[in-house]
């Protein structure tokens, strides 16, 4: 019993002693208990990917880019198959034998050959040898692939861009993504050496064309060393997309663009009916093909910029084709009525100012439909006088001028319509009549850019009626499923009584039939139409004319532009025709321009004030 308590004493007393160690242990079990259950059972599948991903490498195969395809089918920019070699090291217990280097370089005809073998044997890593072989070249490869150990040819999808220079600013180009592209990306898919869209559709729909990469999958040693091959994984092909564009009206006008003196300016063609883009091309172009190569890098240099996108990038003054606006707005606002007549004497002085026609010898005593249909400044400077500036501001903001359109594009500038305010606070000035008399006739700092002005007289075939611009008609997935289907938008609607509609469609009619642009006239193809020549502070005079056709039941609206072209009757017109001809298959005659003179540039700029 004195041995029993004397044991039950010491037992307290141990306690007494090193409880603290026995709840330390207890807690320290319980704290790791509960870490490995954190870890291996809440955490085990994060931390086993982890571990996955350092045990293997990927090989990336890049997915085919959706085809991108005009409104009849026909591919604008596709895939072709490139043929790559691969050196695999972790076949290879052994750096390449100087036999299979002299063997390949034979082959491959390529001076920095030893250095990418040696650099690969040594890391452990995969090395692309060459790309784009010829296929002479990949055939030998793949005859001598027994005497070259740990070398192989694989496919690889590569961009094809057709009518790369007519096309070019549609559909943009390619180039590996930046890291400040990627810091500005949400979609965490990207990564560094991705290939992705850097303008036009191509950034645009760039999540829907570039697919899902595939490639193969690679176990590595602690190292870092390629051991064997995992598996395969397939890529998924990106989505196609079918555009509204006719890439043969494409072409016509590209190559008439570049057959001026200049070879630069742009077109762009809507459908009246719906919004469609039909052509939206500008020159010079660039050939997109070449934009993982260094000789894209000559693009960037040339001072013709052909990576700038005139078609909606580019603003001018629009010239006379404004007189459109002018014309509606004092025909709607009861400012004039239509056999309203000015003597025109081939100049106009309004205070201590003196405002020239183009014609020096004047147009005499003219109407309001053959003053548009003749271009007479002398007319318009009197009538944007009994218009004023709010009106022509307010009917420019109702055409949209002023405002982007909205097409399918990152980078469209807005333009200007100035105003009180604007040119106050711009020029700490106030407005005087004298730039009322510039506006009327689409001079001063009115900035337009090709789209809009396309969509304008696009507005004026449909009396009004104008849809959202669009490019695209329906994106289709790999599988064939319609993922998407565009359907029409009418964005707004330009209310005037069909009196003014009548009288301006008949004025524009006659501006081809009898007027500045006869160049485009056509026996059998009613054309409504107006020239004009924006003066250019820095140089020639640009060149305009903005058209549509057939004048009942229009199908196609241009509004073309040539960039210090000199008359717009003269040099955009006759681009305009030999779109039409093609448009609307009219066999090629010769060109017989009707009574009237293309209208020619003013001898100096007129004086804002």
């Amino acid at each position: 019993m004195v041995w029993q308590q004397e044991n039950r004493l010491s037992y307290e007393d141990f306690l007494d002693r090193h409880g603290f160690i026995v709840v330390l242990f207890v807690l320290i079990f319980s704290t790791l208990s509960i870490r490995l259950f954190f870890l291996q059972i809440i955490e085990g599948r994060f931390y086993k990917n982890i571990s996955e991903q350092q045990r293997t490498h990927l090989i990336t195969e890049r997915a085919p880019r959706g085809k991108i395809l005009d409104c009849s089918g026909e591919v604008i920019a596709g895939t072709k198959t490139s043929y790559v070699a691969i050196f695999y090291p972790f076949s290879q217990n052994v750096s390449p034998p100087q036999e299979t280097i002299d063997r390949l370089g034979t082959i491959l005809e390529d001076e920095k050959l030893v250095s990418r073998l040696a650099n690969g044997w040594r890391t452990g890593q995969s090395v692309r040898l060459a790309k784009d072989l010829k296929r002479e070249d990949m055939f030998r490869l793949m005859e001598q692939r027994l005497m070259l150990p740990g070398i192989s040819v694989v496919k690889e999808a590569r961009r094809n861009y057709l009518s790369p220079l007519a096309n070019s600013h549609l559909v943009g180009y390619l180039g590996e993504v930046a890291r400040k592209e990627l810091d500005n990306m949400s979609n965490e898919e990207y990564k560094m050496g991705d290939w992705v869209g850097k303008g036009g559709l191509e950034k645009y729909y760039d999540n829907l064309l570039r697919g899902q990469d595939g490639g193969w999958q690679i176990e590595v040693d602690a190292y870092g060393r390629q051991i064997k091959l995992v598996k395969h994984i397939p890529y998924v092909p990106g989505d196609d997309i079918y555009t509204t564009i006719d890439s043969k009206l494409q072409e016509v006008a590209i190559e008439a663009l570049s057959e001026t003196s200049t070879q630069r300016g742009a077109v762009v063609g809507i459908d009246p009916r719906d919004g469609s883009i039909r052509i939206l091309v500008s020159s010079p172009g660039y050939d997109p093909n070449l934009s993982t190569s260094q000789d894209f890098g000559k693009y960037l240099k040339d001072k013709s910029l052909p990576l700038f996108n005139r078609a909606i990038q580019a603003l001018y003054s629009p010239g006379s084709t404004f007189k459109i606006v002018t014309f509606i707005g004092a025909l709607a606002e009861n400012k004039v009525e239509q056999d309203q007549t000015f003597v025109c004497t081939g100049s106009f002085s309004f205070g201590n100012k003196t405002f020239k026609c183009w014609n020096k010898k004047g147009h005499g005593r003219v109407a309001l439909k053959e003053a548009l249909a003749k271009s007479c400044n002398v007319y318009f400077y009197q009538l944007g006088l009994k218009v004023g500036p709010k009106i022509l501001q307010e009917y420019s903001n109702k055409f949209g001028l002023g405002k982007v359109t909205g097409i399918e594009s990152f980078s469209e500038k807005s333009g200007l319509v100035p105003t009180e305010e604007w040119k106050q606070g711009r020029m700490h000035d106030s407005w005087h009549p004298g730039d009322t008399i510039n506006m009327a006739i689409g001079q001063g700092p009115l900035w337009v850019s090709p789209a809009q002005m396309a969509s304008l007289i696009a507005t004026v075939a449909n009396r009004g009626k104008y849809y959202q611009l669009h490019m695209v008609d329906k994106i289709v997935s790999p599988d064939g499923d319609v993922v998407f289907k565009y359907k029409s938008k009418i964005k707004g609607n330009v209310v005037l009584p069909d009196q003014v509609w009548g009288v301006l469609i008949d004025a524009l009619t006659a501006v081809v039939s009898n007027g500045t642009a006869g160049v485009c006239y056509f026996p059998d193809l009613e054309v409504a139409g107006k020239t004009g020549t924006a003066q250019n502070p820095a140089g020639k005079d640009h060149a305009w004319f903005v058209a549509f056709a057939p004048v009942k039941n229009p199908e196609l609206a241009l509004a073309v532009i040539v960039e210090n072209g000199g008359s717009g009757g003269a040099v955009a017109a006759p681009i305009a025709r030999r779109i039409f001809e093609q448009k609307f298959n009219i066999h090629k005659k010769e060109i017989k321009v009707v009574p009237g003179e293309p209208e020619k540039a003013l001898d100096q700029p007129e004086d804002i004030n």
